[in-house]
């Protein structure tokens, strides 16, 4: 059981390698493999997959009763929390990018990407979620911003203002262009939000499904920039372009003392009478 008395969090990013498949049961198998190392071996008690990590699984993409499945056994077994990367997931409103965020008592959210890419809406005719859900593990509170919606500063506003302190980024990048771009964005949002930012993207190379030939990633787990943190705002960095656990510990004590006397306060000190606060968090 997770308390709040606790204030420090160790925190693992799967920076992913792409392949093919032989089968899905070898993707569940790897999957599976993966989460374990990053909780026995480096005691993480949150895992971040990153976007379409499913994607090197051959035919078509799993359901999200399958997803959920997978994902809550691994929870349960290994006691930790998981956010799920993402997969595409046909409903009566569209096509959606959906990340399943799991607990290790059971607990299940879902988060949808809300921004969707020119590629997403042309390749895919995908649409956009409505909702941001703001999670409470117990220790703190996490939100999911899925790749392009990290370029938002209002959608991780939001989440800020219902109280998330830790944003987790599951992106997928086919080069350095798209990387610097979730990244440095990522960053931003750290500062201007006074939260912990954890990225996982992926890297490889997947030949049978459209779109999904090159990756490009180099994970970060951000700070806000601020005395008692990195001065560069970067806790953990994973090599770029090499599959990766990337692992810190959160000092959750340190973003709240700093959240209401840091040498800047952005969360307390935007201009609510010229940006009132977004509504659209549950």
């Amino acid at each position: 059981m997770i308390s709040r008395m606790e204030t420090r969090w160790r925190v693992a990013s799967l920076q992913w390698q792409h392949r093919e498949y032989s089968s899905a049961e070898a993707f569940w198998q790897e999957l599976a493999w993966q989460i374990r190392i990053a909780h026995e071996d480096y005691a993480a008690r949150l895992v971040v997959l990153p976007e379409y990590v499913g994607a090197g699984m051959p035919g078509a993409w799993p359901s999200e009763e399958e997803w959920s499945r997978r994902l809550a056994e691994c929870a349960s077994l290994h006691g930790l929390w998981i956010v799920g990367g993402s997969f595409p997931l046909a409903t009566a409103q569209g096509l959606l990018n959906r990340c399943l965020v799991v607990g290790p008592e059971g607990q299940k959210f879902s988060q949808d990407k809300l921004h969707i890419t020119p590629w997403e809406a042309d390749a895919w005719q995908m649409v956009g979620g409505n909702e941001c859900v703001v999670i409470d593990t117990g220790l703190c509170k996490i939100g999911v911003a899925i790749c392009y919606d990290v370029e938002f500063p209002e959608q991780i506003r939001a989440l800020a203002d219902a109280g998330a302190e830790v944003l987790c980024v599951p992106y997928c990048t086919d080069d350095a262009n798209g990387h610097h771009r979730v990244t440095r964005c990522a960053l931003a949002r750290a500062v201007e939000n006074t939260m912990y930012v954890v990225t996982a993207g992926g890297v490889g190379t997947i030949r049978h499904r459209e779109g999904f030939a090159h990756h490009f990633a180099e994970s970060v787990i951000a700070t806000p920039c601020d005395v008692g943190f990195p001065a560069e705002g970067i806790l953990a960095r994973a090599l770029p372009g090499q599959a990766q656990c990337l692992i810190a510990d959160l000092d959750l004590a340190l973003l709240r003392k700093k959240r209401t006397a840091g040498t800047v306060l952005p969360l307390r000190d935007l201009r609510r009478d010229l940006f009132p606060a977004s509504r659209a968090v549950k």
